[in-house]
């Protein structure tokens, strides 16, 4: 494990931000009220406000890593910069890391070293961070483009190799779905099936040990498909809805590397009545209670498990009683999107949390013992290393930010950061909704509407009114002021 650092890292100037391309028609407004109709003799209406295309704008987010960072291309030349981030503990000076292309399937894998980076794209893509590449001790589930859990067509990079005996690719349906996984460069297809709700389809031992460092495309007609990566614990369970917590969960708990592995049963404010039931016998393995902000674990050694609760709960395989096991995995959040103001999140030693406004107080607590083990502010794009040691944390804080749980360098997961290119994509929506209703609104009272009234912060009410689809796409207690943080950065160039 790495030595107890203290690593605070400010943002740079990362200006650029989502480009508006074709989602700028004006939307739909659900619960505006009724605009009573302007007299003859009133001034005519100004058309309404769209943002215009500007190809200089880019998706822009940050993310955490240990060490790499490969960026997964769901699109033909998307442009991708990767950027450093100032670092007064380290003397780590703000720049440019790696600018390139990469295309529909395309991967390219940035050593980045640790900490805290900019990713900046002209249009959406996926990002595997941890140490993919150079340690092949890992596991995750797969995102998409979107952050999504659940999808219709998944790309990523396999580990580096495959020779413990027990890693596994596994495609899991939860609705009927005819599933194929190919070689994207070649088409050459790896393993096809169609799938019952609640089957699977898991690539040969054969096929997996010829597939170091390469990248397979998962396709799924029907219904959308989660993908799991297995070669150790470490990651994430997502539910059948696609998002990081819910009430149904399909996932392989295997043995790599200690002989067994943890599964982590977490419950939030309300206590959860759980059932975990091994899919290939029937047999239940753990039918109990997990209490509110608890945290119940069962070891568990090459099993396909389902879980069931009556209550929304986060699922976790990873070790939680084993100091200094080497991964890493970030945590889901209250809500699922892994961006969010409330985690509970397991670790082996150590946290890292990242925020993604400024001015964002947070707290982490002990849940065992009550104590604060950090109190401070991060600002957006800036970062903070922990090392509490081993065990199960509250992070809270007053607003977005993402937390990762773990230790040494060895480890790998799908960033959050995706997730914010999805929330940019609706503020645009939100914005264009924002700015029709401001014209309307002034045209009923016959009067022209100023660029300088429309381009106006975002008020409490027009959030209110309009401000759902972005809080759908992250969490449902994002505020205005973080919205109007989230405008800013988009109408930045």
């Amino acid at each position: 494990m790495r030595a107890t650092t203290a690593l605070l890292l400010t943002f740079a100037s990362l200006t650029a931000c989502k480009r508006a391309d074709e989602g700028t028609r004006e939307q739909p407004r659900p619960g505006v009220a009724p605009i009573r109709s302007v007299p003859k003799t009133a001034v005519k209406p100004e058309p309404t406000i769209t943002p215009k295309p500007d190809d200089s704008r880019m998706y822009t987010t940050y993310f955490y890593t240990a060490a790499e960072a490969v960026v997964h291309g769901y699109e033909d030349k998307t442009r991708v910069r990767i950027v450093s981030l100032a670092d007064p503990a380290t003397g780590r000076k703000a720049g440019t890391i790696w600018e390139g292309v990469v295309g529909t399937g395309e991967t390219k894998t940035v050593p980045t070293g640790a900490g805290v980076f900019g990713l900046l794209s002209d249009k959406k893509a996926a990002i595997l961070v941890g140490t993919p590449s150079s340690c092949a001790v890992v596991g995750y589930f797969l995102k998409d483009q979107d952050g999504n859990y659940r999808s219709n067509r998944f790309f990523t990079q396999l580990p580096s190799s495959a020779q413990m005996g027990g890693e596994r690719v596994i495609v899991w349906a939860y609705e009927a779905a005819e599933v194929t996984v190919r070689n994207p460069k070649t088409q050459k297809i790896l393993a096809t099936k169609k799938l019952q709700a609640g089957g699977r389809l898991e690539l040969s031992r054969e096929v997996i040990g010829a597939l170091g460092n390469q990248v397979v495309e998962v396709v799924s007609t029907g219904s959308t498909v989660a993908a799991q990566v297995y070669y150790d614990q470490g990651f994430i369970v997502p539910s059948t809805t696609g998002r990081g917590t819910g009430t149904d969960f399909f996932t392989f708990v295997g043995a790599l590397t200690g002989g067994s592995n943890d599964l982590d049963l977490i419950a939030f404010a309300e206590a959860a009545k759980v059932t975990v039931t091994d899919l290939d016998t029937g047999k239940t393995l753990f039918d109990g209670a997990v209490t509110a902000h608890g945290l119940h674990t069962i070891n568990l050694a090459n099993r396909y498990v389902r879980i069931k609760s009556d209550k929304p709960i986060e699922v976790v395989v990873a070790a939680v009683d084993q100091s200094g096991y080497a991964e890493h995995h970030f945590a889901t959040g209250r809500e699922g999107g892994g961006i969010d103001n409330d985690f509970q999140v397991t670790t082996s030693g150590g946290l890292w949390l990242f925020s993604y406004f400024a001015g964002n107080p947070i707290t982490v607590t002990n849940t065992k013992t009550g104590a604060i083990v950090f109190k401070g502010t991060l600002d957006a794009g800036s970062g903070h290393e922990l090392m509490p040691g081993g065990g199960y944390y509250r992070v809270k804080a007053g607003k977005g930010l993402s937390v990762m749980g773990g230790a040494s360098s060895c480890g790998a997961d799908y960033s959050p950061a995706a997730g914010m290119f999805a929330v940019d994509e609706a503020m645009l929506q939100v914005i264009q909704q924002v700015q029709a209703a401001r014209v309307h609104e002034a045209a009923s009272r016959g009067v022209p509407l100023s660029p300088a009234a429309a381009a106006a912060p975002i008020s409490e009410q027009e959030w209110r009114d309009h401000g759902g689809v972005a809080k759908a796409r992250g969490y449902s207690t994002m505020s205005a002021d973080e919205a109007n943080q989230r405008v800013q950065a988009i109408q930045q160039k």
